[in-house]
């Protein structure tokens, strides 16, 4: 798992004017919690948030600054932004020990175009797009690499049927689906009328048609 830098600086006021100065300036108010330390609020460059974020969900990063934050390694936990622009409002990063394992969700990357899909005709279905392990930090893998070419129809994949990298657990159970060829959806035909009998037949021409009276039909 790549690591990356991110500077940043304790911040000292509180509440919504505050925050929205922040805001304001290009910045993003923070929280640092985990690791045995009291939760401390932190501001980071907005700009540089966004590139650390898009280094990876489960990106290790070293915080730089004040004596607070020197040598913390933390995960971003959680992050908030305005439903509309998109725009970064708050962030939660946990700060994490080398030495303890902790629970992360790694997203699954499938490999492979399966033997169902390209000569039958079949349809790949792909429930679990992560899996949820337990590993040390430095031990998180980028992702989990599932190859489906060999998946027929009726063929699924499980948990249990991967290898995971060394050292990585998963936390889920062995039994979940997560690749699955299932045969092609046929369509049913609308049902067709059945013919009329030839008793129907003949009691329906016998009927006077609709709007003609009895008495007219006679007269024919």
């Amino acid at each position: 798992m790549q690591r990356i830098e991110l500077e940043v600086s304790v911040r000292e006021s509180q509440g919504r004017g505050a925050v929205r100065r922040m805001r304001a300036q290009g910045n993003v108010p923070a929280i640092l919690y985990g690791g045995g330390i009291e939760p401390l609020r932190l501001s980071v460059s907005d700009r540089s948030l966004e590139r650390a974020l898009r280094t990876g969900a489960n990106a290790l990063i070293d915080l730089k600054g004040p004596k607070e934050v020197k040598g913390k390694v933390v995960l971003v936990k959680e992050i908030q932004r305005d439903p509309v622009s998109q725009r970064l409002l708050h962030c939660d990063v946990y700060a994490v020990d080398a030495k303890k394992k902790l629970h992360v969700s790694v997203p699954i990357r499938f490999e492979g175009k399966p033997v169902g899909v390209e000569q039958q005709d079949g349809i790949l279905e792909t429930p679990a797009r992560e899996i949820e392990v337990s590993c040390l930090p430095f031990s998180i893998p980028e992702r989990i690499d599932v190859d489906v070419s060999n998946l027929s129809i009726g063929d699924t994949i499980h948990l249990r049927d991967i290898t995971l990298p060394e050292d990585v657990e998963a936390v889920a159970d062995g039994s979940l689906t997560l690749a699955h060829v299932s045969a092609p959806r046929v369509e049913e035909a609308p049902a067709e009328e059945e013919a009329p009998t030839a008793e129907e037949a003949a009691a329906a021409e016998a009927a006077p048609a609709e709007g003609e009276s009895g008495d007219a039909k006679r007269e024919e």
